[in-house]
């Protein structure tokens, strides 16, 4: 089984519950550097997931799901942040590109 890490990018706000939970945090200030910041964690070889939340992704989130449609490791996801209200996931589709079949 391949290994990797879970990436969080967030607001520096965010970033210490998600430091808690064990996550490698990427604090971000602004939809552009979000963007940014994501295109250098697809180069990643040690990145199996990465979560973006929707406070620094605001603006941008079509952006994400294009970039992120692109490739099949690591898994990018937008999530809810605290000042955004949280996107519709679906389910089956996040689990299908997890499984390597979307």
């Amino acid at each position: 089984m391949e290994e990797g890490k879970v990436y969080v990018i967030t607001d520096p706000d965010t970033a210490p519950l998600f430091r808690l939970a064990g996550a490698s945090v990427i604090e971000v200030n602004s939809p552009d550097e979000t963007k940014e910041r994501l295109v250098e964690l697809l180069k990643s070889p040690d990145a199996a997931v990465v979560l973006v939340s929707n406070d620094v992704a605001v603006g941008i989130e079509e952006e994400v799901r294009e970039i992120s449609s692109k490739v099949s490791k690591p898994v990018v996801t937008l999530i809810p942040g605290r000042k955004q209200k949280p996107p519709k996931l679906d389910p089956n589709e996040v689990l299908l590109k997890a499984l390597g079949f979307g």
